[in-house]
């Protein structure tokens, strides 16, 4: 049994995942992003995610780009981020894109100020035809302020996912947060007095370090206490390990333990309370009373424009990261120049498996008709690899297949949680380590 939840903890998912996943990202020029990008997207509609690097602090287990807050660096985050919304607008100007969906991840978005989220949304719409909602990554101890939930408010974001992670104050400082219990608490109301469309909130469980018996009952006190500040929706997700994270050294040495062997109690755990409370489950990890707010599905299944250091888009053919690093992200655009530091062509075929990974896995359902409208691939044409797990899934009473629709059971739903964090692990958090290692790659291979 594992004592951590890094790549290698997921059992047989770890293991197909290095078989059925492989991809090599490549330094590319310019002219080869540009011709690339221009001829990638096949839709109209799209989505777009923002990438704000700046944090006050770090936390022991992030895995994401991010980098200490710098008041002249934002700064220059500022005027280069503008410049590439400019930039990337006429590029793509006769492709007649519509945004429909549009996240900031982080990094820590509600350090950027009301006049940064009212000019940049200004550009977006500006330069893009519109027709999305605008929500941001907020950390309670700033939404805890009313003066920050208002002015977002006012600026025009439209829905925050909250990070409060935990209501014990314990858990939070393991974790490394900077937030109280307390800061959970006013986030949610504020956010709810600012007027925000959506409201998400973040829990995390299997958070290291404790005793096995007490971290279910904390548990189930995080979910029953989330329920009844009724946000719109809860998401839950595992505190995973990753080599970037500055606990890593700790964790290597074998410092560090979760309750591993705990994973179908937590999850079981959320679904029932949750769902008691009045919850449908919108994604294995999410429940909502309305609205579903995800940064992540869309960089797995695209169309999405990607913007900031760190992001990484992906318009259904082609699939790029910006470079990892906010110096070099200036520079570029200072230069006029699109900040992209590695890409890779996707077949239709390996889209079309992402999209029944993410449909299935992810949302519980793909109908045979959705996957032939986006990819022109039927179930029958899906790789080798694929449909034997599928087949093995069935048998196994996983998943129901009912001809031209696959349904994720609820004994599936454990195993699919253990599928998709291990793909995270082993392909988004490792491509993100081998870009925070150094700005411009040659090449980056994953698994």
């Amino acid at each position: 049994m594992p004592k951590v939840l890094d790549e290698h903890a997921w059992g047989i998912w770890s293991r197909i995942i290095d078989k059925a996943f492989k991809a090599k990202f490549s330094r590319t020029s310019i002219e080869e992003h540009l011709r690339l990008l221009i001829r990638g997207f096949k839709e109209r509609e799209v989505g777009l995610y923002i990438h704000f690097p700046f944090c006050r602090s770090f936390c022991k287990y992030c895995p994401y780009y991010r980098e200490l807050w710098n008041e002249k660096a934002f700064m220059k985050y500022w005027k280069a981020l503008l410049q590439e919304v400019k930039l990337l607008g006429e590029i793509l100007s006769e492709l007649d894109l519509i945004v429909v969906d549009a996240h900031a991840g982080g990094g820590t978005p509600s350090l950027g100020t009301p006049s940064f989220w009212r000019e940049v949304l200004e550009e977006l719409k500006s330069s893009f035809e519109w027709r999305a909602s605008f929500g941001i990554e907020v950390n309670p101890e700033d939404l805890a302020k009313e003066d920050i939930a208002f002015g977002l408010a006012e600026a025009g974001v439209d829905e925050v996912s909250i990070g409060g992670q935990s209501f014990h104050r314990s858990l939070l400082k393991e974790l490394g947060r900077r937030h109280d219990p307390e800061d959970v608490i006013h986030s949610i109301e504020n956010a709810r007095e600012a007027g925000f469309k959506l409201i998400n909130l973040d829990l995390m469980f299997a958070i290291p370090n404790q005793d096995p018996n007490r971290a279910l009952r904390s548990w189930v006190s995080d979910v029953e206490t989330a329920a009844w500040m009724e946000p719109h929706q809860v998401t839950i997700y595992p505190t995973l390990m990753t080599p970037q994270c500055i606990a890593w050294s700790s964790i290597s040495k074998g410092l560090v333990s979760q309750p591993v062997n705990m994973l179908t109690d937590f999850i079981r755990v959320a679904k029932n309370i949750l769902e008691r409370s009045g919850y449908s489950m919108v994604r294995i990890e999410s429940w909502s009373r309305g609205g579903d707010y995800s940064t992540v599905n869309l960089e797995m299944v695209g169309p999405l424009l990607a913007l900031g250091p760190g992001a990484m888009g992906f318009t259904s053919s082609y699939e790029w990261a910006n470079v990892h690093s906010v110096s070099e992200y200036v520079r570029c655009l200072g230069n006029n120049k699109l900040p992209v530091a590695v890409s890779r062509s996707v077949s239709d075929i390996e889209r079309a498996a992402r999209i029944v990974a993410d449909q299935l896995f992810c949302r519980g359902m793909i109908r045979e008709e959705c996957l032939v409208t986006k990819t022109g691939v039927s179930f029958s044409e899906l790789p080798r690899g694929l449909k034997f797990c599928l087949k093995i899934m069935e048998f196994m009473g996983m998943i129901e297949d009912k001809g031209n629709v696959l349904k994720l059971t609820d004994k599936g739903l454990i195993q699919a949680h253990k599928m998709i964090w291990a793909f995270v692990l082993k392909v988004p958090c490792k491509i993100a380590e081998q870009l925070m290692d150094t700005p411009w790659p040659h090449e980056v291979i994953v698994p």
